[in-house]
């Protein structure tokens, strides 16, 4: 008897364990900020790591510095700044590579196939951008998934094979950057935001 009353006990104990591996495989983020850049975020990919480092003040605003380490079999290849800055209407401006001025990097209202241009001189040259709101989707890695990930195509016509797209996640930022013209991607996998540290598989 006693065997059989245990029955019951075991699968209640099995089910609720079973729920609780498939919760913890989802990360619960409290945030609607898709491009979240405190001092000390940090965002690891696999040959690529970005950390905000600090802030400066260039043409009177104030820029947060994502420094970006680029690695090559594990070694150190080189690094760079990039410069950006958050509003408090969703939109990201990124300053210009000569800090001439700023662009409309990600504007988080609009929605899909809103658009919006803008020039970039990081070649050396004015380059007009184009960037196309795509449908939000799902992410899914091979262990969890976000819901609600904004997309963003990236064009500019006059320079070959450039075209991209890049996802990002409430509360965590960018988790993909997808070239659509070589078919390539560098996927997210791990963050350190605001001191919680995530990991994706």
């Amino acid at each position: 008897m006693k065997a059989k009353r245990l029955v019951p006990f075991v699968l209640a104990l099995i089910a609720l364990f079973t729920a609780c591996d498939d919760d913890a495989s989802i990360p619960v983020i409290e945030s609607t900020d898709y491009f979240p850049i405190h001092i000390g975020n940090t965002w690891e990919y696999k040959d690529h790591i970005r950390k905000v480092c600090g802030s400066e003040i260039i043409n009177n605003k104030e820029y947060r510095v994502i420094t970006h380490e680029i690695y090559r079999a594990d070694t150190l290849y080189y690094t760079y700044n990039t410069y950006f800055r958050t509003t408090g209407d969703n939109k990201v401006y990124q300053l210009n590579s000569d800090q001439s001025g700023e662009y409309l990097f990600a504007d988080f209202n609009l929605s899909a196939d809103e658009s919006w241009t803008y020039i970039n001189n990081s070649t050396g040259r004015d380059d007009e951008w184009t960037v196309t709101v795509l449908p939000e989707i799902t992410f899914e890695f091979d262990d969890t998934e976000l819901e609600n990930c904004k997309r963003f195509f990236y064009n500019a016509l006059l320079i070959v094979d450039e075209e991209h797209t890049i996802v990002f996640a409430a509360g965590i930022g960018e988790i993909n950057n997808f070239s659509n013209a070589w078919g390539v991607s560098d996927t997210i996998q791990s963050a350190t935001i605001d001191g919680v540290t995530y990991g994706f598989k």
